[in-house]
């Protein structure tokens, strides 16, 4: 069994022959991977644009509650303070 294994030319010939060119990606997947992408970006963008507005809003009216918050604590000390001014200005008139 000392005997080599030779191919011949013929046979290297109909190998590659065999063989398909690998290009790469042809057009039509190329195609049909940017058609899904520009529908991707169709459906997602509005969606990302919506949540990110959203977010936003929401952040403006927590503040705003806050800044309501205030204001009513300001006004509740603002009403006891004038009743204060008031209760002193009638135990003066009454003296």
């Amino acid at each position: 069994m000392g005997g080599s294994l030779r191919i011949t030319q013929e046979e290297k010939d109909a190998l590659i022959a065999d063989q398909e060119p690998s290009g790469g990606l042809g057009i039509d997947a190329l195609f049909i991977a940017y058609v899904i992408l520009v529908f991707s970006l169709i459906v997602l963008l509005p969606k990302i644009y919506l949540a990110s507005n959203i977010y936003y809003v929401s952040r403006d009216i927590a503040k705003l509650q806050t800044q309501e918050n205030l204001l009513k604590e300001e006004n509740h000390r603002l009403k006891s303070e004038l009743e204060d001014v008031k209760f002193k200005y009638l135990m003066m008139d009454l003296s």
